[in-house]
């Protein structure tokens, strides 16, 4: 074991010894893991993530079939790592440090503490099961997301933003789409994929309407008056919705580079910045534009529905660095 991580985690308390079941039982099939011998506890039937009152992390979490919580999918890599976007305890982000399990979270998150991860598996008999995962990496915390990175061979990667991973949760969501309908040859289907995500990507009609009066028809971000192309946006998820004061109309391209985290509007100043992965593209033209926004006040966009997605586009930013190293990330648990 690596000798900073023995310092980190209190061996005394015999969290070695727990964290060290989850290794030893990576790949494995288990029922709802025993407490070990000395009775210590591996993980909990109540809540999804166990922190023991004994130590100041969390010691495992649990994705469960039918979970309230809406947790992501796994999504394994080729080098045997995986990451995963795990829901906290808590359905609203800023109540997230009312609940001492995802205290515990933030603590493995500061301090570089694995956890021990455990999935349902779809019953098969009358008791559930279990594949063990193994350890992973809690590194980031986003809009009541934790971002779990599984530790592979090399150890763990930090790289990834929460968009990384919603693009590629969706990208193997549509992938499966497609060859269920080439096994059930459903050309039908196929033909009607581009235009359902056209109209999802315009949003709520009614929205998109009032987003459109209220912005003129034009772009926020670029003037763009062509009105197939526009689509709306809803700022934040936990503001009111579909109201024109959490949301802005933009040009579809605009739209994704938003939602990917490759575009951001400051929330004070109200300028466009661009990721520096636009660098030397077409779009650094839009640095330093400023929104065009509703001549009504009170139909703009509040600084506060702002302040998240330049949090997160900030915070992506400084992870767009070359090697891991240079955040201080660990290689592997064991050295």
């Amino acid at each position: 074991m690596e000798a900073a991580l023995i310092a980190r985690i209190s061996p005394q308390q015999q969290h070695y010894q727990r964290l060290a079941w989850f290794e030893e039982h990576a790949g494995s099939v288990s029922p709802f893991p025993p407490p070990l011998e000395d009775g210590l506890l591996l993980a909990t039937r109540p809540k999804g993530i166990y922190k023991p009152r004994d130590l100041p992390y969390a010691l495992s979490i649990r994705i469960n079939l039918d979970s309230r919580y809406p947790d992501g999918q796994v999504l394994p890599r080729p080098d045997g790592s995986w990451c995963l976007c795990y829901h906290q305890e808590n359905q609203d982000p800023h109540s997230r440090d009312n609940a001492y399990t995802n205290r515990g979270l933030m603590r493995c998150i500061q301090d570089r503490v694995p956890v021990g991860v455990l999935r349902e598996r779809r019953p098969t008999g009358r008791r559930p099961q279990y594949d063990v995962l193994g350890l992973a990496m809690p590194v980031r915390w986003y809009d009541g997301y934790f971002l779990i990175e599984g530790l592979g061979p090399g150890g763990c990667h930090i790289g990834d933003t929460l968009a990384d991973v919603l693009e590629a949760t969706a990208e193997g969501q549509i992938n499966q789409d497609d060859e269920s309908r080439r096994r059930l040859g459903d050309h039908f289907s196929a033909k009607l994929r581009p235009y359902r995500q056209i109209v999802a990507r315009r949003g709520n009609a009614e929205f998109r309407a009032a987003l459109l009066g209220a912005y003129g028809g034009r772009c926020a971000a670029t003037d763009c008056d062509v009105e197939p192309l526009l689509e709306s946006v809803q700022l934040s998820l936990w503001a009111e919705p579909d109201t024109v004061g959490n949301g802005l109309l933009l040009r579809a391209d605009i739209h994704t580079l938003f939602d990917l985290g490759l575009l951001a509007f400051e929330p004070e100043t109200r300028r466009v910045v661009v990721s520096r992965v636009l660098e030397g593209t077409e779009y650094r033209v839009l640095a330093s534009r400023h929104l065009t926004e509703p001549s009504i006040p009170a139909q703009r966009p509040t600084r506060a529905v702002l302040d998240q997605a330049w949090k997160e586009f900030t915070e992506a930013e400084a992870l767009r660095t070359p090697g891991p190293e240079a955040l201080g990330a660990p290689r592997a648990w064991r050295a």
